[in-house]
């Protein structure tokens, strides 16, 4: 399963992006994360998880894109543009952190 994530901070609550590519599934995934740093005790709050979300196509990249827009998160073209090779090219086992500001970076490729 690959990995991409992005930090950002959005109508001032910090947010982790973390989608992919899940190989044995052959489907792409999204989760929308609120961090929350006020208590590190407490269970990090999901704002979207696309396995609530049985209906999409998660086999198409847009979905993705689609749903990032609808939450009102615009990522940095290179976490779409990862993801969809991580597709294309049957990725597993990778991790890539992206940023709005300088190039992503890859953490693990496996």
């Amino acid at each position: 399963m690959s990995r991409h994530l992005l930090h950002l901070l959005r109508q001032g609550r910090k947010l982790t992006v973390v989608a992919g590519y899940d190989r044995p599934l052959r489907e792409l995934y999204l989760h929308v994360i609120h961090d929350n740093d006020a208590d590190p005790h407490q269970e990090e709050a999901f704002v979207y998880d696309s396995l609530g979300d049985p209906g999409l196509d998660w086999s198409d990249i847009n979905t993705v894109a689609d749903k990032l827009a609808t939450l009102g998160i615009e990522p940095p073209a290179s976490l779409i543009e990862g993801i969809f090779l991580d597709q294309c090219f049957n990725v597993g086992n990778r991790v890539v952190e992206h940023h709005f500001d300088r190039p992503s970076v890859v953490l693990h490729a496996g």
